[in-house]
């Protein structure tokens, strides 16, 4: 068995790999920059999709910025900005590249942290406009600049190769912003990845917190494998907690804040607002688990004075409603109480006994079992046929990761010695690793969403996975088949990322591989042959000269069509993808003679038109709009023209053919005039307030 020196020695040595295999793929992208440089890049990247996965940080851009502002040096190496918690986050890596990792004290620390906050003041001072157009600084600082009267707190997070000194909270506050820092070290990295948890702990001194403890009740014991307390929570102390640690505390829960926009969210803030003291009445409160408390007696039942990787599992909107109440309507909420069940989990149970705990505890919304994703049995079943269908030639096989960390545990299980090892590093080829993230990444850019894809790792995931339970409700399962198709849309988004990096674009490079990848199954109404992919385990010449050839484009006209917008959000919107589904590349007669057998090319108009010739701009967009609209809304608006007679009857015989056409996945493509007549009905139905179509339809 392992000294805990020797699995944290392996540790290192898979991260430098990590690292290593990073390195390579920047270099193919850049032109000249130092090899350390290309390291420190590399290992932010590598320790970002660490804290993604741990959900210390959702959605984070790598952009590398350091340099002399006046006096004083600004340096960040990546950005994210959290939306709904007003948090701007500002990641800066401290990268030595030693071997054994070396010390770095806590005036290195200070220093780094230091110099990250110096980039956002700078933003504030219109810094972007000193800078190159269209470069991934020139874009973070006009966004930081945008941002700046959305911000509430600035969260500084140091990452680093070397051990960290401990450090006492540095004032790093500005008058204008409230600033928090994180540090990550090589040694938390190895425990939080290697302690087998979804997340890392969240210890709570309650009774520094409150003056005293917690009063609670416990549940009598009946030999099961939990305990549970009754509580009631002051409302203010469920804002502190999420103002402090965020989407960190919901990390187990099944749904991230939906903000107030549905009736129970509605009616939470209406609640704090006009009736703060009947709200422990009229909420539900929350359910939450706890790997461990400390107690203390007291006259009535016991009093909770610590508790350690408190999770909200059930209740999430309540809180976030709570901390927007305070932070964003000034409510004020000291007379607000909470009910709150706390139910104590072993760590080895959590897995397992959480999303049950959620799934039949929340009753404010309805949840789908697609909201438990590790378990779900899409999941679970993508995870055995990774492990039983090979590649053809039975040498080699794709891994799915589902869950953190079970690459390392099956080499570390499969290779006992070096030989082993290596055997098993032939068979499962690291960069055919792939996870629940980028599986969602693969499927929504195949299923011609890039702006959606574009909106983050973790938006994008969850809108996968509802658009799965809408998809397959049930109990399918996917087949061999289905994981075939999967990795060649793997293999495909792949090869697309290889080329942005041989183009050497200066920033939105995520951007381009999606939205090309989009394009070019919406060009080809998604009839590239993927079995002959996998098969074949490549993308064919033609597939891979269209991906290219189109890139370049693509990235053109994204930053184009952008205008005056931030071109990040720009990718983000729906608008953006209806624009680049207009975009004049046609496909190349090579690729067009290896698609699929037995449908035709989608057309438009007659076959001259068949290339998009003499499409005007408008044309495009009016066709590209209609086909946005899903089957179903087709259909409803044929029975609300019907039924309102706002609609003629030669418009619902339109509506009625642009159902016909979505429902078969537009293998044929309105003509120009239906286009131009489709885009008139949902105006129609838009003036009348009848679309977008209503959420209960």
């Amino acid at each position: 068995m392992l000294t805990d020196t020797a699995r944290f020695d392996e540790y290192l040595g898979i991260l430098k790999n990590r690292v290593n295999q990073a390195s390579l793929e920047l270099a193919e992208s850049a032109d000249q920059v130092a090899p350390l440089g290309f390291r420190e890049n590399a290992f932010t990247a590598v320790a970002l999709e660490i804290l993604e996965d741990l959900g210390q940080l959702q959605d984070v851009e790598l952009c590398y910025l350091d340099r002399r502002f006046g006096r004083a040096i600004g340096k960040c190496n990546a950005w994210g900005f959290d939306k709904e918690a007003r948090q701007l986050h500002v990641v800066t890596t401290i990268f030595n590249g030693a071997e054994p990792p070396g010390s770095v004290n806590a005036t290195t620390l200070t220093t780094a942290a230091n110099r990250a906050v110096r980039v956002v003041q700078e933003a504030r001072r219109v810094q972007h406009e000193r800078m190159e157009p269209a470069s991934p600084t020139f874009e973070m600082m006009r966004r930081f600049h945008e941002l700046q009267a959305e911000v509430g707190r600035l969260q500084v997070v140091v990452i680093t190769d070397g051990i960290a000194a401990s450090l006492r909270s540095p004032d790093l506050g500005t008058e204008e912003l409230e600033v928090t820092l994180d540090v990550w070290d090589i040694q938390r990295l190895y425990r939080a990845e290697s302690s087998g948890r979804l997340y890392e702990p969240i210890e709570i001194d309650l009774q520094g917190r409150l003056g005293a403890p917690l009063p609670c009740l416990a549940i009598p014991d009946n030999g099961a494998d939990y305990t549970s307390y009754l509580a009631i929570l002051p409302a203010d102390l469920l804002h502190d907690l999420y103002h402090e640690f965020g989407a960190r505390l919901l990390e187990l829960n099944v749904r991230s804040f939906l903000q107030a926009r549905g009736k129970v969210n509605r009616g939470i803030r209406d609640t704090l607002r006009k009736e703060p003291k009947r709200f422990l009445a009229y909420n539900n409160g929350i359910s939450a688990t706890a790997e461990s408390v400390d107690l203390t007696p007291m006259a009535r039942g016991v009093g909770l004075r610590t508790i350690t990787g408190l999770q909200v599992v059930n209740g999430g909107q309540t809180v976030a409603s709570i901390h927007r109440a305070r932070d964003r309507d000034g409510q004020d909420l000291s007379d607000v109480s909470v009910q709150a069940k706390i139910t104590i989990v072993r760590p080895e149970n959590i897995e397992d006994l959480v999303p049950k705990i959620s799934r039949f505890a929340n009753t404010q919304n309805r949840v789908n079992e697609s909201d438990f994703s590790a378990n779900h049995p899409f999941h679970v079943r993508i995870q055995q046929l990774s492990e039983t269908v090979w590649a053809p030639g039975e040498q080699q096989r794709w891994f799915y990761e589902r869950a953190r960390g079970q690459y390392q545990v099956a080499r570390a299980r499969e290779g006992k010695t070096p030989a082993k090892k290596k055997r098993f590093d032939q068979m499962a080829l690291a960069r055919q690793r792939f996870d629940k993230v980028l599986l969602a990444k693969f499927v929504n850019t195949w299923a011609r969403l890039p702006h959606v894809v574009s909106r983050g790792a973790q938006k994008n995931f969850v809108h996968f996975m509802g658009r799965l339970a809408k998809q397959h409700p049930g109990l399918w399962e996917p087949d061999d088949e289905y994981y075939k198709d999967l990795i060649a849309r793997a293999i495909i988004f792949k090869r697309a990322e290889k080329c942005a990096r041989q183009h050497k674009f200066p920033a939105y490079r995520a951007n381009a591989v999606t939205y090309t990848v989009a394009l070019l199954s919406f060009r080809t109404a998604g009839r590239v042959d993927l079995s002959r992919i996998w098969a074949e385990q490549d993308c064919s010449a033609a597939v891979g000269a269209t991906l290219y050839e189109w890139m370049p484009l693509v990235y053109d006209e994204i930053v184009e069509s952008a205008g005056q917008r931030n071109v990040t959000e720009w990718c983000k919107a729906e608008d953006c993808w209806r624009h680049l589904q207009t975009l004049n590349v046609s496909v190349p007669k090579r690729l067009e003679e290896e698609l699929a057998q037995g449908q035709p090319l989608p057309t438009v108009g007659d076959r001259r038109q068949r290339r998009g010739f003499g499409l005007s701009a408008e044309d495009r967009e009016n066709i590209a709009h209609v086909m946005q609209v899903t089957p179903e809304g087709w259909l409803y608006l044929v029975g609300w023209g019907s039924r309102s007679q706002n609609l003629r009857g030669w418009q619902i015989g339109i509506a009625t053919t642009l159902a016909g056409y979505a429902a078969a996945s537009w293998t044929k493509v309105p003509s120009q005039k239906q286009a131009k007549q489709g885009n008139e009905i949902l105006r129609v139905a838009e003036q009348h307030r009848a679309w977008p179509m209503p959420d209960d339809e």
